[in-house]
């Protein structure tokens, strides 16, 4: 039997430790400052109330309460957090020795690292604590909840070690979650991060077109489009362009598109509205990942904009960072 260590008690976090449960391991959720309503459910009835499950052979402590045993006798440590909590994370494990531990990480995101060169996160994770232990990410099309209702999940497991990737896989994967196994790590968390951004085109162009009837075709092209567009980039960051075709690139991009926060702020957009707007009213405090990724990486994206052509990242840009409205430029898209 394997101990799973989850870092994050949230809704991703938790979903991914229930194959595992399912397959006779234990896991133990460590839950951070904006997880204490989730900690008190899990002690005291064992029911994740964001989730709406409940959850057997699992513990819950707070981040405060973790120890180096905890550490010590961890199989799997699964980095839950958001991504807006990676410095937190990096700073809260440099207190404990992960010396050939192996972790999971299902937190996406990017950042520009001290060469100003846009990089993903578990590069930062790894430079950052400065110990020798494993990194291994989880990629692809899945919604947490459906995971922890144990519908079919199909994801990838990325590590340019693939025995390392094939080794975790044996204690997650089940009939119901079914891991594909990947070296591709670049080209995988570009992707993850990229579907974000380009789930907001795809959202705007399922409602702008759609009056009385729902109209498919734009939404179909414009899909077929930001798939092109993310290859593309992927290649130029020094990714291959091959993920993009796979769960980590278009199926990861069809659930995001198909539902959550970044499909939402696009139907919106398609209303003739401005991202300060919707922002400021239906999607005031929540977080969309996309348009968030969009404003951190703005001067990045605009030195990258000069030199190649990306027609739908440029509107994006454009819409999420000068507040205009979104335009698709049709004519200026060629696959």
């Amino acid at each position: 039997m394997s101990k799973i260590l989850s870092i994050g008690a949230g809704v991703m976090g938790t979903a991914i430790t229930v194959p595992a449960v399912s397959n006779g391991h234990e896991a133990k959720l460590v839950g951070t400052s904006f997880d204490e309503d989730i900690i008190n459910s899990v002690n005291k009835n064992s029911s994740h109330p964001k989730l709406g499950i409940k959850l057997i052979n699992t513990s819950a402590i707070r981040f405060n309460e973790m120890s180096q045993e905890d550490i010590n006798t961890s199989d799997v440590i699964v980095i839950g957090i958001s991504s807006s909590g990676v410095d937190w994370f990096i700073n809260f494990i440099k207190n404990f020795n992960v010396t050939n531990k192996h972790f999971l990480i299902v937190t996406k995101g990017l950042y520009i690292n001290e060469k100003e060169e846009l990089d993903i996160f578990p590069n930062k994770i790894k430079k950052q604590i400065n110990q020798d232990f494993t990194l291994t990410a989880v990629t692809g099309p899945c919604k947490a909840v459906e995971l922890a209702k144990k519908n079919l999940t199909n994801i990838c497991f990325v590590n340019p070690d693939i025995e390392v990737a094939k080794n975790l896989s044996n204690i997650f994967k089940n009939e119901y979650y079914v891991v594909n196994l990947q070296t591709d790590l670049l080209g995988s968390e570009l992707c993850a991060a990229l579907k974000n951004m380009y789930a907001i085109a795809v959202g705007y162009s399922q409602t702008y077109f759609s009056n009385d009837e729902k109209i498919f075709n734009p939404e179909s092209a414009l899909f077929s489009h930001c798939v092109n567009e993310m290859s593309h980039f992927v290649k130029l960051i020094g990714g291959l362009q091959e993920t993009v075709f796979g769960l980590s690139g278009i199926g990861d991009l069809h659930v995001t598109s198909g539902t959550g926060r970044n499909g939402l702020l696009g139907n919106l957009l398609a209303k003739n509205r401005t991202y300060e707007d919707i922002i400021s009213k239906e999607l005031k405090d929540e977080t969309v990942e996309g348009a968030q990724t969009i404003r951190e990486l703005n001067h990045f994206l605009n030195k990258l904009l000069k030199h190649n052509k990306l027609p739908i990242l440029d509107s994006l840009v454009r819409c999420i960072c000068q507040n205009e409205k979104l335009h698709i430029p049709w004519n200026d898209l060629n696959i």
